[in-house]
């Protein structure tokens, strides 16, 4: 997650009462170093003022580690029965559609798990380079491809965010890193894969990353 796109999420999330959106789930939520120390921006910019407006914040991942409350796949038939039987007023669903292997039964238990009227924050890279963690299906939706995977929602916000930064940037910090791709270059043949993710890391110079954002709300109870 990058900074202007945790400041993003923060801001859609104070426009709602605590009690509208207590408890919260973070989907695919890391450890507390990652939120805390690798990326403090998004401790800063979301889970500080949430918790302090006292909201419940209940953060999911498919690994075990500090500061991961639930570890549950949520593709896993059995964990998603383990921990189907709790509703939440409000999901974050940010930077992990990418790497799940069906984005759209992803979705589709996503919004199973949040309460009619509920929200469902999403967040998936609209251009960046693949990005293996540890797949990366090259999923790179437009806003309204995004929300189209979750059923019986409605749109209150979407966009496509500039991040503005690119690996122009990691280029400026570690330039020895572009003599990867020249010595890639004349051996496709020992790993296409890599060999086809580093030949379109330099289209990354020249543009921005991009990140397709979007606030959907659960329809209420009774609606189709």
């Amino acid at each position: 997650m990058f900074d202007i796109e945790a400041r993003w999420v923060g801001e859609q999330l104070a426009a709602y009462p605590a009690p509208q959106i207590s408890p919260l789930l973070n989907v695919g939520s890391s450890t507390i170093e990652f939120r805390e120390a690798v990326q403090p921006w998004s401790a800063r910019n979301i889970f500080a003022p949430l918790s302090e407006r006292g909201v419940e914040i209940v953060h999911l991942d498919a690994r075990a580690g500090a500061g991961i409350d639930i570890r549950a796949d949520l593709l896993n038939d059995a964990d998603f029965a383990r921990i189907g039987s709790r509703r939440y007023r409000a999901i974050l669903c940010c930077n992990i559609l990418e790497h799940v292997p069906d984005p759209g039964e992803f979705a589709r238990r996503c919004v199973a798990l949040v309460v009619p009227g509920g929200i469902i924050v999403v967040t998936v890279p609209r251009s960046y380079p693949r990005h293996g963690d540890p797949i990366d299906t090259l999923y790179r939706p437009t806003p309204d491809e995004a929300a189209a995977l979750f059923p019986d929602t409605l749109v209150v916000a979407s966009e496509i965010i500039d991040v503005g930064e690119s690996y122009r940037d990691t280029v400026r910090r570690r330039p020895w890193i572009l003599l990867r791709h020249l010595a890639r270059l004349p051996v496709p043949f020992l790993d296409l894969e890599k060999w086809t993710a580093s030949m379109q890391k330099p289209y990354w110079l020249f543009h921005n990353y991009e990140v397709s954002a979007v606030v959907l709300r659960r329809h209420a109870a009774g609606r189709s």
